[in-house]
């Protein structure tokens, strides 16, 4: 089914969902009150646009509480890799699919492009091959770089050596930073300079898990038999310590990584502002990842939302057996990983519903009147919930959300559309 086709199947779905709710209400916003007497206390936070990345329809959307599109970006036909992030000037960065690589996992992406306020690009680079391929999610640093996920392919044999239990590759996760000017790989971090195992006493990395929290289990999920042993799918940046925060679908936890190492030290256990070199600084969700005490508090997760410097929002996809919620933590750099010890940061607040679930992809954000958006992903329902846990609105207008990002209206980036 060719584009058009597809937004005229999009538009008739919105005008049946529309004239469905004129029948209902007088209210021309698509709301959704689960209180018994149908009142609400909180309030919409209608100074925020919302941005949609619509996997679906392979498009990006700005939209208001009312549902109109305001705007949507020109991806001239391509598909969507996940990822688009709108900058202060009103351009977007997005991850795009490339046609080059035979890594075809559920994410994949493989091309970025920085597209103008004007719709016009500014730049476009591939980072793809039949070894490894760029995935998921994309952050931009205030220095023009770009850092993203990629899958890197690991052969039977090659993973053998470092203790994998399985007889089979593997596409273990790295980290890359490029100068997308240039071309130039200017930074990376490789998953496979930081494993331990207990399987195989003969490699060099056997050693017991519990015992080094900084190092990753490569047997974990190692009977995930595509080789996806990890899928990673978010990456956000704290460039003011310095660290990355990642979300590994498979693991069910966060990871959390020095960035100040050189590439050197990124490849080692020692240097950087943890001396730790690559090896985790921080990690949780899932103490069970290396064999540790604590709260299990996430079963697949996406998105590490890191805001008001210490806090952070995650989607957590099952953690209630087929039932989703929105997790916030609240974090205590300078990380440190005690063998033995319960290492979980404090949960601060937790949202979830009976009818919220989406097994992949989802979004969590704080609005700027404390209220929270959500993109229940495979469902395509944006929520909007209040901090008392009341559910102020929701938009069923959409096919398959990989997230939603809330902009005030006055913001730069609004401002920079023409809007």
């Amino acid at each position: 089914m060719n584009k058009e086709s597809v937004k005229f199947i999009k538009t008739l779905s919105s005008l049946f969902v529309l004239i469905a709710l004129l029948g209902c209400s007088s209210d021309d916003s698509i709301t959704d009150d689960d209180s018994d007497d149908g009142s609400t206390t909180g309030t919409i936070d209608t100074d925020s646009y919302i941005v949609v990345v619509d996997t679906g329809f392979d498009s990006v959307y700005l939209i208001n509480h009312d549902g109109d599109e305001l705007f949507e970006w020109d991806l001239e036909g391509d598909e969507l890799g996940d990822d688009a992030q709108l900058l202060d000037d009103g351009s977007l960065i997005v991850s795009l699919q490339s046609s080059n690589s035979n890594i075809t996992f559920g994410g994949y992406g493989g091309k970025f492009r920085k597209i103008n306020a004007d719709q016009t690009t500014d730049w476009e680079v591939t980072y793809s091959s039949n070894t490894y391929r760029a995935h998921h999610d994309v952050d931009y640093l205030s220095n023009g770089n770009i850092i993203f996920l990629v899958w890197e392919e690991v052969s039977a044999i090659d993973a053998e050596e470092m203790g994998f239990a399985a007889n089979n590759d593997m596409y273990p996760e790295s980290i890359i930073e490029l100068n997308p000017s240039t071309n130039e790989v200017v930074w990376e971090w490789h998953a496979t300079d930081h494993f331990i195992q207990d399987h195989d006493s003969t490699k060099s990395n056997y050693g017991v898990v519990v015992n080094n929290p900084n190092k990753i289990d490569v047997n974990y999920n190692s009977s995930q038999s595509d080789g996806d042993i990890m899928h990673a799918n978010g990456i956000t940046i704290d460039e003011t310590n310095d660290l990355l925060y990642v979300t590994v679908n498979y693991y069910s936890e966060v990871w959390v990584i020095d960035h100040s190492t050189t590439t050197a030290e990124a490849a080692s256990d020692s240097g950087g502002n943890y001396d730790l070199g690559g090896d985790l600084v921080y990690r949780f969700g899932n103490p069970l990842t290396y064999d540790n005490v604590g709260d299990v508090t996430l079963n697949r997760v996406h998105y590490p939302n890191l805001f008001d410097a210490n806090s952070m929002l995650v989607f957590s996809n099952n953690i209630y057996n087929g039932q989703s919620a929105v997790i916030e933590y609240e974090l205590s750099p300078p990380y440190q990983l005690i063998a033995g010890q319960d290492n979980e940061p404090t949960v601060t607040w937790e949202f979830t519903d009976s009818s919220l679930y989406s097994l992949t992809t989802s979004s969590a954000s704080r609005m700027s009147n404390g209220n929270t958006l959500i993109g229940e992903g495979t469902a395509g329902t944006i929520w909007e919930v209040s901090e008392s846990g009341e559910v102020l609105w929701k938009n069923t207008n959409y096919n398959s959300i990989w997230r939603t990002y809330p902009y005030e209206i006055d913001s730069p980036a609004i401002t920079a559309l023409g809007l």
